[in-house]
């Protein structure tokens, strides 16, 4: 089964991509300061809580890329991300989540360019999507934080 964000990643090493698409980040977050509070479309969340959710992800696919590398028989712990959104999205600020989004991506950017194609393939189990691999969280990450960035690339007036 292919990661849901694939597509944002296609035929690219997701490292590759984790490295630009933290580039793109870096170019847009200045832009954003007078945009936190917008939502990104009509009914949609605002900058704030999409950049609250990315961070979260960062970190929380970070843990999964670490321990799919490092645990033996390591078994996903699936989450719902409107629940961690309802219990935190509203008490951080789009610049502290941006702290933190930034500094999860470099310490995933490091560790990731630091595995192996022996640790890139090794295999544990996501309860929802079976098998995987530590590939397949690699796109993962990758790929959510591009298409979250085309969701905020307008509202610094870049194109999405």
């Amino acid at each position: 089964m292919a990661s849901p964000y694939a597509q944002y990643v296609g035929d690219l090493d997701p490292v590759d991509v984790l490295r630009t698409s933290f580039d793109d980040y870096l170019h847009l977050i200045s832009r954003l300061n007078n945009a936190w509070a917008q939502p990104w479309a009509p009914g949609k969340w605002t900058a704030r809580q999409v950049m609250v959710h990315v961070a979260q992800w960062e970190m929380i696919l970070g843990v999964r890329l670490r321990y799919g590398v490092a645990a033996p028989d390591y078994v996903v712990q699936p989450m719902d991300q409107d629940e961690i959104m309802r219990l935190e999205g509203d008490v951080i600020d789009g610049p502290t989540a941006w702290s933190a989004f930034e500094g999860n991506r470099r310490m995933n950017l490091a560790f990731a360019l630091s595995l192996s194609s022996a640790d890139r393939k090794r295999k544990f189990l996501h309860p929802e999507h079976g098998e995987i691999d530590v590939d397949y969280v690699l796109v993962t990450l990758a790929g959510h934080a591009v298409h979250h960035f085309r969701q905020l690339a307008p509202l610094a007036g870049f194109p999405s």
